[in-house]
């Protein structure tokens, strides 16, 4: 039998009453809300054309909240009807045993892509599933989709802990008192090229590099609380005479405190000239573990400026490249409010 295209419905005032509580009840979704409210001003007489247009559905949806009332009343509205689909692995997660097998296997040789994941729990478990019930499988056992990192082959990371706590921290708790200045020292070389970066866009981009092989170095050194920057900066080499200059000048900004430059082992920075000048100059040179990049906060400041200006732009001239870096680094040198989030004395030790 046809049912007639128009449905007009008379409430009580019981129902109207229940209609009213389930819309006060905060436990019911707001899917559900819409279909109470549409069932109200059907029965205060507003024209369907106003009750769609005021709740954003079309006259058929409309028709249907009307028509689950009229056959099945309150329960039949608020029935939840939402199609869930199982997963066929799921006898496997009931049993902990199978599941940490799985886990296990993951955490131990993670996969690159899906169609990897995919092979793998057929081969654990006999199942085979598609790409994209096999992502979602991997969410649910809590992994998530994340970038390797590099680890310097030959980094001791027992002495990177024992330098961390016996050297960095009692001169960062002093510097944190204001009783010592911490400067992180490293260098960056930055070549006159093409950065390339990830890009939001309708189409591949390609971006202009400039030919030859021309650098802008900056030996810098960050402060460890207050994030001051202080640079020496040469389109030729960094030398030992570099370093000195740059130990010269963080003196002069500040005469009357104690000072610690923690720097990596680079020839140039633990060379006899540099070592007699820090001397002369009442300056503590604190050097890095072999292979620990991860323990100089500078190294984030280099990271930053590649960001800010370098990546994915291109400068027609060296001069323009060269002027690029000194501008963003004479800012960030301005506003500290980036670099106190960014530099945070919050260091990642490799575990094994």
């Amino acid at each position: 039998m046809r049912l007639s295209l128009v449905i007009e419905l008379q409430l009580t005032s019981q129902q109207l009453q229940d209609i009213g509580e389930a819309l006060e009840d905060s436990d019911i979704e707001q899917r559900f809300h819409h279909k109470l409210l549409a069932l109200r001003m059907h029965h205060e007489g507003a024209s369907h054309g106003f009750i769609g247009r005021c709740l954003n559905i079309s006259q058929p949806t409309l028709r249907t909240y009307l028509l689950e009332y009229q056959q099945g009343g309150l329960e039949r509205v608020l029935e939840d009807r939402s199609y869930r689909p199982s997963s066929s692995l799921e006898p496997f997660w009931q049993c902990l045993k199978c599941l940490k097998c799985l886990k296990c296997s993951f955490a131990a040789a993670p996969v690159a892509n899906a169609k990897m994941a995919v092979q793998r729990i057929e081969q654990l478990t006999g199942i085979r599933l598609s790409e994209s019930q096999c992502r979602r499988t991997m969410k649910r056992m809590g992994m998530s989709l994340k970038k390797a990192a590099p680890l310097p082959g030959k980094v001791d990371e027992q002495l990177q802990l024992e330098f961390y706590t016996l050297e960095m921290t009692p001169r960062l708790e002093q510097a944190a008192k204001g009783a010592r200045k911490v400067f992180f020292v490293d260098a960056a070389h930055f070549v006159l090229g093409a950065f390339l970066g990830l890009i939001w866009c309708f189409a591949r981009p390609f971006i202009r590099t400039a030919p030859g092989r021309q650098r802008y170095s900056v030996l810098g050194a960050v402060d460890s609380h207050s994030k001051e920057i202080i640079t020496h900066r040469t389109m030729g080499n960094i030398n030992a005479q570099s370093v000195c200059e740059l130990l010269a000048t963080i003196r002069e900004k500040h005469p009357h405190i104690a000072i610690t430059l923690i720097m990596d082992n680079a020839r140039y920075q633990r060379c006899e000239l540099v070592r007699e000048q820090a001397q002369t100059l009442d300056i503590e040179l604190l050097f890095l573990p072999a292979y620990s990049p991860n323990l100089n906060l500078i190294e984030r400041l280099w990271k930053l400026v590649k960001k800010r200006c370098l990546t994915n732009r291109y400068y027609p001239t060296f001069n323009d490249f060269r002027h690029a870096i000194d501008d963003c680094l004479n800012a960030l040198n301005s506003t500290t409010e980036e670099l106190h989030s960014l530099l945070t004395l919050n260091f990642h030790f490799f575990s094994k």
